[in-house]
């Protein structure tokens, strides 16, 4: 009797324990803040990423880029212009010399590239201070030159032919370097370091208009 009571004691106290014991608790929870609401209007981000090319201050900083290149070491003015067209020869009959320095080939019309001389109506001074007609006399010693032959001139592989500046040959001479050293053109700026020394020559020389 002794015996079953203690065991009766036993199995209380046993059942006292597991009704108040704190199975599974655990005092350090951490607490999590529920998200906060985003206030930015929707935006992932505080602040763009990049500007787009609508901003000014995209395009401010585009030109900028564009005015540096020409800066970095290594590269040249030139290659910041667009590039020039590609020419070709073209061989032109029945050529009329119009003055010192336009040429009329049926429809076209060619003005010899590098070189500013006086019109057909020009005239210039000689050393005494005496008028002369130098336009006609330009007009005439370019005349003389060609004496009916074909012209070859650079011109652009596309686009219409019917008004062109163009370097020019006739039996393999520049028309533009002649008429320079001949005295009957000025090289036009900036000039050359071939017309240049030609047109030093000419005037050294007395040559054409600088007689």
């Amino acid at each position: 009797m002794f015996r079953v009571t203690r065991i009766l004691i036993v199995l209380v106290a046993l059942g006292a324990l597991w009704v108040f014991w704190p199975f599974g608790k655990f005092d350090g929870v951490v607490q999590v803040e529920p998200p906060q609401q985003n206030t930015g209007g929707g935006q992932l981000f505080t602040r763009p990423l990049s500007k787009t090319a609508s901003t000014p201050e995209a395009r401010s900083e585009q030109e900028d880029g564009a005015q540096d290149l020409a800066a970095v070491p290594g590269v040249t003015a030139e290659e910041t212009q667009p590039p020039k067209p590609q020419l070709q020869p073209k061989r032109f009959y029945q050529v009329v010399v119009q003055d010192g320095g336009s040429l009329k080939a049926g429809n076209t019309s060619i003005r010899l590239e590098g070189i500013e001389v006086e019109g057909l109506s020009g005239q210039c001074e000689d050393t005494r201070g005496q008028a002369w007609p130098c336009g006609r006399f330009a007009r005439s010693a370019l005349t003389r030159l060609i004496r009916g032959r074909a012209v070859i001139c650079h011109v652009p592989i596309k686009g219409q032919h019917e008004a062109l500046t163009a370097r020019c040959s006739v039996g393999g001479t520049d028309l533009s370097l002649w008429m320079v050293a001949q005295g009957w053109a000025k090289p036009k700026a900036p000039a050359t370091a071939t017309l240049k020394t030609a047109a030093d020559a000419a005037q050294e020389r007395r040559l054409g208009i600088w007689r």
